[in-house]
């Protein structure tokens, strides 16, 4: 069953973050390129030659989305990271307060994985940005566990979950491969009618590790810890909060 299923226009990707985190990642971002555009300019001002290289200039323009898109978010994993006052082993949430904000790391496992609508990849979490009347996201994902290299475990309840996945490169496919029934409803009606759509999709897949800022809780687990003998046996578990959502990241993503 699916925990999460959303489709919403990429302009708005972003807009759960806490505002001052927003912001502080935009004005990173627009500092990059405000510099980069001084540079270009004045380049070209003492050297109008410099046009003649317009394609260098784009790739370049590329490379800079690319280095303010990973400078602002490594300033939003900055601040979640201080919002949840640092990282805890996995064998230590079980004694948190219940509720409370925790950043983890370890190993994807799941049991009841969900697969990708372009690539041929099953996981945790899907993400893919298309292009069909404006550009959209879409995201589904399915509660999975997370384990540490000691084999402690904990549960991940995925709802409201966001995936920190880094842009990539969009390609053509044809329309059809989001004709089909199990495609997203969102996506296959915004599809209809176009020959081609631009996207590019992401599966976390069992295995990856990754990073988790979540709120503390507990679940129902049978091989959990028991509590007491009138309760089920329970095992630590992640969350959304009214605060801020699940938050997942690759490792190799916050090492880029």
């Amino acid at each position: 069953m699916l925990a999460v299923e959303r489709t919403h226009r990429l302009r708005a990707d972003r807009a759960w973050l806490p505002r001052r985190v927003r912001h502080s990642g935009r004005a990173v971002t627009g500092a990059i390129w405000a510099g980069a555009g001084a540079v270009v300019v004045g380049a070209v001002a003492a050297v109008p030659a410099t046009l003649l290289l317009w394609k260098g200039m784009l790739l370049g323009g590329a490379g800079l989305a690319v280095m303010g898109e990973r400078v602002g978010n490594a300033l939003v994993q900055r601040q979640l990271r201080r919002m949840a006052r640092g990282e805890v082993e996995l064998a230590e949430v079980t004694a948190r307060a219940e509720g409370e904000l925790v950043v983890v790391r370890g190993t994807v496992e799941v049991e009841e994985p969900l697969r990708g609508v372009l690539v041929d990849a099953e996981g945790a979490y899907r993400r893919m940005i298309f292009s069909a009347r404006g550009s959209w996201v879409h995201e589904a994902a399915v509660d999975f566990s997370l384990i540490d290299d000691a084999g402690h475990r904990i549960l991940i309840q995925a709802a409201g979950a966001r995936w920190l996945a880094p842009p990539r490169e969009l390609m053509t496919y044809p329309a059809t491969r989001l004709a089909h029934a199990d495609a997203p409803p969102r996506a296959r009606q915004l599809a209809a009618g176009r020959e081609t759509i631009e996207a590019a999709e992401q599966v976390l897949q069992r295995g990856e590790r990754v990073q988790i800022v979540g709120y503390k809780t507990a679940s129902t687990d049978v091989t959990g810890e028991i509590v007491d003998y009138r309760s089920p046996p329970q095992r630590a578990t992640l969350r959304s909060g009214p605060e801020l959502p699940l938050v997942i990241t690759r490792l190799v993503d916050l090492a880029g």
